[in-house]
């Protein structure tokens, strides 16, 4: 099936979720949280923090009235 040795490929379907949470003033920036799984398996997460809303939208390039937004409780 797999040969000793010899990189393989095969395709899989990753699920990114992206939470994010504006920090209180004075600070006022905006920390992101990507967290990668396939299935149940968490296989990565990365963070970021933004300065400003506008940065956050620019880096993953939504519009600014687009309602994708979910609160999550």
């Amino acid at each position: 099936m797999i040969d000793s040795c010899n990189p393989v490929v095969f395709t899989c379907h990753p699920v990114a979720r992206v939470s994010v949470l504006q920090r209180a003033f004075p600070e006022n920036s905006i920390k992101v949280t990507i967290t990668l799984g396939i299935g149940d398996t968490c296989i990565g997460i990365m963070e970021n923090e933004y300065s400003s809303i506008i940065d956050l939208l620019d880096a993953f390039q939504i519009d600014d009235l687009e309602e994708i937004w979910e609160v999550l409780e």
